[in-house]
């Protein structure tokens, strides 16, 4: 081992210990936040793939970018950090005042069956979306050849996936009503079992199945139902669980040293794609300013809308993988949170952008406080089910979250608005 890497190595653990402590931190002082969850995310996304890379490079001769700028990627992540919890502390300082919570019994009935009307609503739009989208394209996992052929024409009506999403936020209202342990298991069979058929409906998109795990280890975490031994074991579990879906998904036939190589290869890629960051800062790039999140909500247009509209969808991922990478798979890789910030306007735009996350997270995590107290079913589930939002936001870039968060709130917004008059309107009566 050269001295390069010895002082990269060091420095990488310099980085793990810093976020470790302010994690560390943050759990002893909220067992649940969402500064807490996007910590462990952030960290995730971008250290936890650096003992993967190193396997791939020592083990498998895979080369890794050059060491300076492994170095400045791994700054630009701690400097980050450092500017979104610096921000995030500044606002719930400034923010910081006391909760009241309603007694009124009449209003917490009226809550509960606005909340009911709600889920019902929630629950017909994935169930719909997924059922139609069966009906027109089959299970796509037994027809295509390939995961990248989801996005050419043999597939149809592939903007309905993201009304697949709004079963899970259905799944929480109904929990939050009357949380119970039983309510919680009964949330991840149904979770896992929706999961799933997305899985195949879509031809091995891993989202869902991810997502209902991830949120019924929340819940769980929330509401204490388990130990932090048994959290990390599950943990560990959903990795093992995601490589072989992967393999399955890529229709991969592994053994032995391949088996090995495929595993830190693609749990690299699934879950800790730092090395796009790296990649990205050492490459010359034209910055975009703000259009890549303008042209993020393109795919909400339909053809028939909009007869013009682009083919290829110029976001950040789309950029980094045609144009830094020279890809034209079809697929488009991450460019991460960092990547996407960097490729609007560089450092600049990081920081503000990290800043700007720390007061965001600042209010959500006072909202669904307020949910709580309030025994709000609604306002815990809204923020909860942002949780895979959060995951976009992290490892796939700013844009993408911008435009999955309004959508997501949007649709959310008028199945409550929709509830709350058909409530009111029968209290009226």
């Amino acid at each position: 081992m050269q001295i390069a890497d010895f002082l990269l190595i060091n420095f990488y653990l310099l980085g793990v210990f810093s976020i470790g402590v302010v994690i560390y931190q943050a759990y002893q002082r909220a067992y649940f936040s969402f500064h807490l969850i996007f910590s462990v995310i952030y960290f995730v996304t971008f250290f936890l793939g650096f003992p993967f890379s190193l396997g791939l490079q020592f083990g498998f001769g895979i080369p890794l970018p050059q060491i300076e700028t492994l170095f400045f990627a791994l700054a630009v992540a701690m400097i980050g950090y450092l500017i979104y919890f610096l921000s995030y502390q500044f606002f719930q300082i400034t923010g910081s005042k006391k909760l009241g919570v309603v007694q009124n019994f009449d209003v917490a009935i009226n809550v509960k069956k606005r909340a009911k009307l709600t889920a019902c609503l929630l629950f017909l739009v994935a169930a719909i979306s997924l059922g139609y989208f069966i009906a027109v394209n089959g299970l796509l996992l037994f027809r295509l050849e390939k995961y990248s052929q989801i996005f050419s024409p043999l597939v149809h009506i592939v903007a309905l996936k993201r009304f697949f999403y709004f079963f899970f936020p259905a799944l929480l209202i109904l929990y939050f009503i009357y949380p119970s342990k039983k309510r919680w298991w009964l949330f991840l069979v149904l979770g896992i079992g929706f999961g799933i058929l997305s899985y195949l409906a879509v031809g091995g998109t891993r989202a869902n199945i991810v997502l209902a795990f991830a949120l019924f280890l929340l819940l769980g975490w929330i509401y204490r139902y388990f130990s932090i031994i048994w959290f990390f074991s599950a943990g560990v579990l959903v990795v093992v669980a995601m490589f072989f879906l992967a393999l399955f998904r890529y229709k991969l036939d592994v053994q032995g040293s391949d088996a090995w190589f495929a595993f830190l290869y693609l749990t690299r890629d699934t879950f800790s794609p730092w090395e796009n960051l790296a990649k990205l800062l050492g490459s010359e790039i034209k910055f975009q300013g703000l259009m890549p999140i303008v042209a993020d909500f393109y795919v909400y247009i339909p053809k028939s809308l909009w007869a013009e509209r682009p083919d290829i969808v110029w976001n950040t991922a789309n950029y980094f993988t045609k144009i830094v990478l020279g890809n034209e798979s079809g697929l488009a890789i991450s460019p991460t949170l960092l990547g996407s910030f960097y490729i609007m306007g560089g450092f600049p735009v990081i920081g503000l952008g990290m800043a700007l996350l720390g007061g965001l997270l600042s209010v959500t995590d006072r909202l669904f406080d307020y949910g709580r107290l309030q025994n709000d079913p609604i306002i815990q589930a809204y923020c909860l089910a942002n949780l895979f939002n959060l995951m976009v936001l992290v490892r796939e870039g700013a844009e993408a979250f911008i435009s999955r968060w309004v959508f997501f709130s949007v649709i959310f917004c008028m199945c409550w608005l929709l509830a709350f008059l058909i409530t009111k309107r029968k209290s009226d009566e």
